[in-house]
């Protein structure tokens, strides 16, 4: 009993620890205080069913056939995190099974790396939106905008981008990109280009999520 009170207490504190190293290094922009909240019940609901099977092998069978016909309809948003759920699910695990040492040493390590690698990434910070540039037809000039004349005008200000969709007809064109924006001003620096040529000028752009 003593072992398995102290194996909870440090399920908890580590699914605790997870829940705020979510909140303070994911990149995720969406329902991070709900996965935050979930992690550490997770880990304990995971922690107590181990303890219950791990010593019965009738238990064990009879939790897999229980667990077939539950289906999680929950959509995923971001892989990150289902990183983090399956590390909540892993501490739950390694609790549960009394592997108390080794499943305190290898979850700190992972934090650290979690931490590091947050860190060099922050360093280099971009991120991805979808570009979507309307205008009319022609320029000032009546000559046809290009798909080189906005290729060459991105390429002043983001250091990646791509063309994912071309529309066109009589009246008007609409691009929609890709692009890494390092620095937000560049969209306005880009507008303010584009708006000498072209006529209409219309530019919305919102993070991406991937839907083309």
């Amino acid at each position: 009993y003593v072992r398995t009170f102290l194996s909870f207490i440090c399920c908890a504190i580590l699914s605790i620890s997870l829940k705020y190293l979510y909140l303070e290094k994911s990149v995720s922009l969406s329902n991070k205080s709900h996965i935050s909240n979930v992690l550490p019940i997770l880990s304990l609901i995971t922690f107590l069913i181990i303890l219950i099977v791990k010593s019965s092998l009738a238990l064990s069978l009879g939790l897999v056939g229980a667990l077939s016909i539950v289906r999680f309809r929950t959509p995923i948003k971001e892989p990150e995190e289902l990183i983090y759920l399956f590390l909540a699910i892993a501490i739950g695990l390694g609790y549960g099974a009394g592997q108390i040492i080794p499943t305190s040493i290898i979850s700190i390590l992972i934090f650290i790396t979690i931490w590091f690698l947050s860190d060099l990434k922050k360093a280099k910070k971009s991120f991805e939106y979808n570009l979507v540039i309307t205008c009319k037809s022609q320029d000032v000039n009546k000559n046809y905008v290009s798909n080189k004349f906005i290729s060459s005008s991105l390429s002043n200000f983001f250091r990646e981008y791509e063309l994912v969709k071309f529309e066109s007809d009589n009246e008007k064109v609409n691009f929609i990109l890709k692009v890494l924006i390092e620095d937000i001003e560049n969209i306005d620096k880009l507008k303010e280009l584009l708006s000498k040529d072209l006529i209409d000028l219309e530019i919305n752009y919102y993070y991406s999520d991937p839907v083309y």
